[in-house]
């Protein structure tokens, strides 16, 4: 979803419109759902999370302001929720590894092809993976996730561009750690 897609249709819920919420709900539950677990580390908190954003875009809908950013918006929702629950909640689990998913019973947030995209990504180490997922589920630009990671946008195209040619060795039967020569 485009941040000019995600500005019309906040517009439309801040007028009451309750189809636009469903559409961006359906559209962004899932980026949110991976950013709020890459925040928390916990399944459990991230559907939390998520729910609470979509909540906090219905009440705040009125107050935004249209700047063409509004992924943006609903990310940095995201993060304050995150950030709130992670203050509630001291003792989280990390997102080191992907047996800490849960299983793929629940369709909304589960279905196959994101297991297996997630287990695609088991070759990449913790950044990686997060700009990964940041990029290709989150729809965010380098500069985003740049801004949002808090890291320099030069190291986030390298670390990018890099965990794209490991992936690419892994499915093509290599070894995505090992060094050309």
């Amino acid at each position: 979803m485009t941040n000019h897609e995600a500005d019309n249709l906040i517009k439309r819920i801040a007028a009451g419109d309750m189809q636009a919420l469903e559409i961006l709900y359906r559209n962004m539950s899932k980026p949110v759902y991976f950013y709020a677990l890459r925040l928390t580390g916990s399944p459990e908190a991230a559907e939390d999370v998520m729910q609470d954003t979509f909540i906090s875009v219905l009440k705040g809908s009125g107050n935004y302001k249209e700047k063409g950013k509004g992924t943006s918006f609903i990310f940095t929702i995201a993060k304050n929720r995150a950030t709130d629950w992670l203050r509630r909640n001291r003792n989280t689990v990390g997102l080191d590894d992907i047996s800490g998913l849960p299983d793929d019973n629940n369709p909304v947030y589960f279905s196959e092809s994101i297991i297996t995209f997630m287990q695609m990504l088991s070759p990449l180490n913790k950044k990686e993976r997060d700009i990964v997922i940041m990029r290709l589920l989150s729809d965010m630009t380098l500069t985003q996730i740049s801004r949002e990671l808090g890291i320099p946008k030069g190291t986030v195209f390298w670390t990018y561009n890099n965990a794209v040619k490991k992936l690419r060795k892994a499915s093509e039967g290599g070894n995505p750690n090992e060094k050309q020569v």
